[in-house]
């Protein structure tokens, strides 16, 4: 598995690199895009698993252009008011024309509204990111403190986790990962200060890698939420010794929002 781990990474650094250094925001956007679809089509395959009929089309359609409409600017609050109105009120009509038990079409369509605000509504702030003036910079930083933490945790917890963090929840954390992924996050936040984000204060390098860790964290907890639910260990096989698309990004589901908040309130 850490073989596969690592040929993943091999190859999917420096495409991200690439990305994101030469490509414009509105071409991060559709590549990330595409992996929001794709994550989309994931938790509805996990669903049917569990005998839950989710409206994938609509689904998918739904959640494709909220994600565009996010991008574009086009939802201030009102317009973001209207777009989520509008969806639901889709998914309700549809769910008149369906002809399975009335119990099961409010079970689907409540499980793809809660993928759909999960993946697409969460993971829509990388590309709001992205946008701003220094965007490169930011998503560099997002994806490295995040990472780190993840990549600490992980190893940490694998040769030398002796505590559960959350046995019930996740069998194979522990708090030594936990510990180990913080730390980890709060090194990594000085590293980017020095490499490629001069322009960080220490204070804010500070908070945010330990904000950041510890978001990682529960994002990463959410996840495992909803697979035990599901009874799943992972939620694909897309991205070899890590998973599903899911399981690489349900860190940064929770760590991308928060780095946005606070780049807006207090880095601008």
């Amino acid at each position: 598995m850490h073989l596969k781990r690592i040929l993943s990474a091999i190859f999917f650094i420096p495409f991200f690199f690439l990305l994101v250094k030469f490509g414009s925001p509105l071409l991060f956007f559709f590549v990330l895009s595409v992996a929001v679809l794709v994550g989309l089509y994931e938790i509805f395959l996990l669903l049917e698993i569990k005998g839950i009929r989710p409206l994938k089309s609509l689904g998918l359609l739904g959640g494709w252009a909220l994600s565009f409409l996010i991008f574009s600017g086009y939802w201030g609050r009102d317009g973001l008011l209207v777009s989520l109105a509008f969806l639901l009120i889709a998914f309700l009509v549809s769910l008149l024309v369906r002809e399975d038990d009335f119990r099961l079409r409010i079970q689907g369509a409540g499980a793809t509204l809660l993928g759909i605000l999960y993946l697409v509504l969460l993971l829509s702030f990388l590309p709001l990111l992205r946008k701003m003036p220094e965007g490169a910079t930011y998503i560099y930083y997002l994806f490295l403190v995040t990472w780190a933490g993840d990549a600490g945790a992980f190893y940490m917890g694998i040769n030398f986790g002796r505590h559960k963090l959350c046995p019930d929840l996740s069998p194979g954390k522990s708090i030594e990962g936990s510990i180990a992924g913080l730390l980890s996050s709060l090194g990594a936040s000085f590293l980017a200060k020095w490499w490629f984000f001069a322009g960080l204060e220490s204070l804010h390098a500070l908070i945010l890698g330990i904000l950041l860790g510890i978001m990682g964290q529960l994002g990463d907890l959410s996840e495992s939420l909803l697979k035990r639910g599901l009874e799943v260990k992972d939620s694909g096989s897309l991205i070899p010794g890590h998973g599903g698309f899911l399981d690489r990004v349900d860190s940064l589901l929770f760590t991308g929002p928060f780095l946005y908040f606070y780049v807006t309130f207090c880095l601008r």
